[in-house]
């Protein structure tokens, strides 16, 4: 009786601590809670470099413009230097804020294959009005 007692006690000083201080250790300030923690972007400056240097399943950002559709998800992406990349916009979203040629900004999933490497769009915002 005395040892459950003592662990009810002790787990009513523990647990409140542990909850209050939320995740840490993931390289973000425990004070920022605009957003989880632990997550980053890959800012990536071209597609050469996003090629080069991106892994499978990372997520990246990068600029530029759907330039051609080549089927029904898939189309051509030029970054801000004329380097291109294919980019799937899934139709389970609505893409229609996306007008051709319109410098845009993207978060993208890699994916890597034997045959090279293409981007699976998650998230897009204009960057012309």
């Amino acid at each position: 009786m005395k040892k459950a007692l003592l662990a009810s006690a002790l787990m009513t000083l523990v647990v409140p601590v542990c909850m209050a201080a939320g995740p840490v250790g993931f390289g973000n300030s425990p004070n920022n809670h605009s957003q989880p923690q632990g997550f980053s972007l890959n800012p990536m400056n071209d597609i050469a470099t996003l090629k080069k240097n991106a892994y499978d399943d990372q997520l990246v950002t990068i600029k530029g413009r759907f330039t051609k559709q080549l089927t029904k998800d898939k189309f051509e992406f030029t970054d801000t230097k004329g380097q291109t990349i294919v980019v799937e916009l899934d139709d389970d979203r609505n893409w229609s804020f996306i007008r051709k040629d319109a410098l845009v900004e993207i978060v993208a999933e890699v994916d890597k294959y034997f045959k090279g490497i293409e981007l699976e769009c998650i998230n897009a915002r204009n960057l012309e009005k």
